[in-house]
């Protein structure tokens, strides 16, 4: 009742009532049966439609509730007439319709429940990247030297259509040094760069790629970079406090070997989306990690979804339909309800009597604990009311009109502290600081003292109530769920600082080891008891068996509707699980369009996961295929790589990626392949070297008339340091650990996370794990610099360098698989006399250098 004339008064206009507090208890509770449906002939969508009533009859009579059958059903008065069927509404919203329809059931002209039908234009479905994947062939070239591979043949068309020329092909030193960094993220040996060098045979750099896209270091390179997009951390999104996630390296690991097992992509999407689905869980499952893992909000899911697999910003759909690509509200909630109906859970990778050994260890545990916390919280409670009936002594012996020697001194200290240095956030203290005399503090102290004591015994019985509302023991103490009524705020303020726990700390609040000391006798033995009986049993219980982040299906699920306005209290029409409109097939161009068919229920994450990984979906190649291109040559096809919507950048080469995606496909889906095709094409073994006349006409290197140079990355600058020191430890996935000096692991085994990103990391453009990232931004600034002038890492490992390099001759051959020039030897004899034979701080310039931290 309370609920209901407060949102009358917010809402003195009935128009603004109506859409604040009526429409919304409409359309989460009847608009799934009484709009087109028309169940017993009734809808709810018009006031025309409401006022005409159903086959019963009329069910509102404006202004009088008591003749009105809607009033009556959802009043639960009659047993044969009571709606919704699956239980009777909240008093809150009984009250605010049957205010409405007492005040006239004003329903503003024009409002309708739902929005006109969603029309997709022929404009919008000829848009380029919703058209089905055309079998590209390539085209005539007049220069017929050149190209190596078909790929050549798109990229040198588009060069001769502008009369420009490729650049000349790089140096095979260049050229090796880019497949290792491209491939594997580590730099080749001297005896290997000078082993392809003297190899002239014709599958010379063939043979180099084949070795690499078999080496298990290339998982770790490319796994990495699917782990930008899966937004992967080892820790949850918690701002207070370090939570991480026992088994995060699992699906990181996963990802890895994926890769280095050319998984097909089309099983590598499914698996993330519904790997215990497919026909090999045990295999696939691992895959769960990419939405276990995620910063736990549902729309994240929804984004890191379309985003990652599709190119598509569907997110953007929360609160409208997309204003810019054709994509509806309703297909944002039908896909975020298939991830609401899900729920965060463990795929033990044990033994079944390890887990059930286990599980029933840490019950006793979790049982002992609890008796504990039961047990400080009830003698601490007591302690609180005893110290409560002397709170206005307290205070009288803060201001100093009482003797507070006979006061228990360390309440005394937290009395003081709250009254003297404290700001409370209530007005129950104000004519006590105001007071002036012994008096008029003392007569305050005392009406403090009864309003603290009145409202404890108001708070328990609030809790008691709420207790027994939700079913629950009101002995208990646990207030976690007791949230369906609470005291007016400022008193529930005051009744914080005394005796609850808030940020400050309560008062009268003691936890265990404060509560020790007015303990004794059997109740001090107890909990000594209960504490030793505790601490024995979780130093006796072992490790957890080791287990799979992943999400389930909910036993239950529930009805998705839309947000109307993305506000989840205000619910619209129903969105059924089902894929996008746009990329479903059966939609008449220039139409309403005919919904796509609804998921089958108890598989909405597989069917989802199909239509994604579909050949016949126009995206999901392309867009992977455009993102290994993109590592490739420092931009996709489309520089834009999750967004192919209007809003995103046009393919430079819309046939090459056709081309490359129905090859991609046809191959089985094979990223391996993928990778060989474009990297034995002349387009990737060209120089950087720029003409005037390129450079006036292509800026940006769109056309690819050149290799672009391009900045290492954080992962790689990191690894091939700890490299060429030889200090790089390969061992393979496991247990991230911090990247401090000493953890001489590779840079992608490094412990992640979304609370606080690690500098190093941070220093070098790594992305914040907290949503899906498609490119590393490259900046330069001095901090960069800096970090290689003083970082303890650089010192520690440029000495260790100088133990496996100790010339000049072995430096520059194991950084940059080159020999030193004259004038370079120079250089460093010249550095070398003015710094003492600093040999490390020789080593730190080098591994400083812009050859070090580049690939041309």
């Amino acid at each position: 009742m309370l609920i209901a004339t407060a949102g009358t008064a917010l809402c003195s206009e009935p128009a603004d009532f109506f859409e604040t507090r009526v429409r919304p208890v409409l359309a989460k509770n009847c608009y799934a049966c009484h709009t087109d449906a028309k169940m017993g002939g009734l809808a709810l969508d018009t006031r025309e439609h409401a006022l005409k009533g159903g086959k019963s009859g009329a069910v509102i009579v404006p202004g009088d509730p008591s003749k009105s059958r809607l009033a009556q059903a959802i009043s639960y008065t009659d047993p044969k007439l009571r709606m919704p069927p699956s239980g009777k509404l909240a008093d809150a919203d009984v009250e605010a319709l049957t205010t409405w329809i007492k005040d006239g059931a004003v329903w503003p002209s024009g409002a309708k429940a739902l929005p006109a039908p969603y029309t997709i234009t022929k404009e919008q479905r000829a848009f380029w990247a919703y058209q089905p994947v055309a079998d590209a062939k390539p085209p005539a070239t007049r220069d017929t030297k050149w190209p190596q591979s078909d790929i050549d043949r798109f990229i040198l068309s588009k060069l001769e259509s502008r009369n420009l020329k490729p650049a000349f092909p790089a140096d095979r030193r260049t050229l090796i040094r880019r497949a290792y960094f491209d491939l594997i993220g580590l730099p080749p040996s001297i005896d290997e760069v000078n082993a392809f060098i003297a190899d002239r045979s014709p599958g010379a750099f063939a043979k180099v790629v084949d070795r690499l896209l078999a080496s298990p270091r290339y998982g770790e390179r490319w796994g990495r970079f699917w782990l930008d997009i899966a937004r992967y951390s080892d820790d949850k999104l918690n701002p207070t406090q370090e939570e991480p996630y026992p088994n995060a390296f699992r699906y990181r690991d996963w990802v890895i070997q994926a890769f280095n097992d050319d998984m097909p992509y089309d099983r590598f999407v499914m698996a993330q989306i519904a790997g215990d689905k497919m026909p090999d869980p045990d295999k696939y499952q691992a895959g769960l990690g990419f939405y276990a893992l995620s910063p736990e909000f549902q729309d994240d899911r929804v984004d890191a979804t379309s985003r990652g697999f599709l190119a598509l910003t569907v997110a953007c759909a929360t609160c409208h339909d997309h204003k810019y690509d054709p994509i509806p509200t309703k297909d944002y909630y039908s896909m975020l309800g298939v991830f609401n109906n899900t729920h965060l859970d463990e795929a033990p990778i044990a033994p079944k009597e390890t887990v059930d050994g286990w599980k029933d260890r840490k019950k006793k545990v979790d049982a002992k604990e609890k008796e504990l916390k039961e047990f400080i919280e009830s003698e601490s409670r007591q302690l609180a009311e005893i110290l409560a009936a002397d709170t206005a002594d307290y205070m009288l012996a803060v201001a100093g009109d009482e003797d507070g020697s006979r006061l228990d001194q360390p309440t005394l200290g937290r009395w003081k502290s709250y009254l003297i240095n404290r700001k409370t956030d209530h007005p129950y203290l104000d004519a006590w600081h105001a007071a002036r005399t012994g008096a008029d503090r003392r007569r305050e102290a005392g009406r403090f003292q009864e309003l603290l004591l009145a409202t404890n015994e108001e708070k328990k019985g609030v809790d008691d109530r709420n207790h027994i509302k939700l079913g629950l023991d009101p002995s208990r103490g646990d207030l976690s769920q007791a949230n369906l009524d609470s005291l007016p705020r400022d008193k529930f303020v005051l009744w914080r600082e005394i005796f609850g726990e808030d940020k400050a700390g309560g008062v009268l609040a003691y936890k265990e080891n404060d509560l020790q000391r007015y303990l004794s006798g059997p109740w001090k033995n107890r909990l000594e008891a209960l504490r030793s009986e505790a601490d024995a049993l979780k130093k006796a219980l072992p490790p957890q068996y080791p287990f799979l982040q992943v999400v389930k299906d909910n036993d239950h699920p529930r009805e998705q509707h839309v947000w109307l306005r993305g506000n989840r209290d205000s619910q619209g029409e129903l969105a059924p699980p089902r894929f996008l409109s746009i990329l479903s097939p059966g939609e008449p161009q220039g139409e309403p369009h005919s919904e796509p068919r609804t998921f089958d229920k108890g598989k909405e994450r597989l069917e989802l996961a199909e239509a994604i990984a579909s050949p016949s979906n126009p995206l999901t190649a392309r867009v992977i295929v455009n993102r290994i291109w993109q590592h490739h040559f420092g931009a996709g096809i489309v520089r834009s790589a999750s967004n192919f919507g209007q809003l995103g950048d046009r393919p430079s080469h819309p046939e090459l990626l056709d081309y490359l995606a129905t090859r991609f496909v046809n191959e089985g889906w094979s990223m391996k392949k993928l990778h060989r095709e474009i990297m034995l094409s002349s387009v990737y073994a060209e120089s950087t070297l720029v003409s005037p006349a390129v450079e006036a006409a292509d800026p940006e290197n769109r056309l690819l008339s050149h290799a672009s140079r391009r900045r290492l990355d954080a992962e790689i600058i990191r690894d091939e340091i700890l490299s060429t020191s030889g200090n790089i430890d390969l061992t393979s996935g496991g247990a991230p650990a911090q990247l401090d000096p000493d953890n001489h692991r590779r840079t992608v085994y490094g412990f992640i996370s979304r609370r606080k990103l690690n500098p190093y990391l941070s220093l070098f453009d790594y992305p914040v794990p907290n949503a899906t990232s498609e490119a590393r931004n490259q900046t330069n600034v001095p901090l960069q610099r800096l970090f290689f002038m003083n970082s303890p890492f650089i010192l520690a490992e440029s000495k260790a360098l100088i133990d496996q390099a100790p010339t000049v001759d072995a430096l520059y051959q194991r950084l940059f698989q080159r020999a030193p020039t004259p004038r370079e030897k120079q250089l460093a004899r010249q550095f070398l006399d003015q710094s003492n034979n600093n040999w490390p701080q020789y080593a730190q310039v080098l591994m400083s250098s812009n050859e070090f931290l580049f690939v041309n």
